[in-house]
């Protein structure tokens, strides 16, 4: 899970979305850089996870999937064989 990674691809800077996040401590709008990037460099609690993900326009899953799971592909339960989705445009 890379979330820096996925905030990077939707055109979002940390600097950015620390401007954007909620400063929960102060009960405020924005946080440092270096402070978001502690946050996500640790175990990100969900509900910051909603947050960001709610910020930069994504859901929580797309936000913490695994890059092997990046290819959209299950495994199907009654047969076995692998079924891939792919993202219409």
């Amino acid at each position: 899970m890379d979330i820096k990674k996925v905030i990077k691809e939707h055109g979002w800077t940390l600097e950015r979305l620390a401007s954007e996040m909620t400063n929960k401590r102060e009960d405020k709008k924005g946080m440092s850089q270096s402070s978001l990037s502690q946050l996500l460099n640790g175990s990100t609690p969900l509900d910051r996870l909603q947050e960001i993900a709610s910020i930069i326009g994504v859901s929580v899953s797309e936000l913490v999937a695994d890059e092997k799971d990046a290819s959209n592909t299950i495994i199907c339960p009654h047969c076995g064989k692998p079924i891939k989705f792919e993202k219409g445009e």
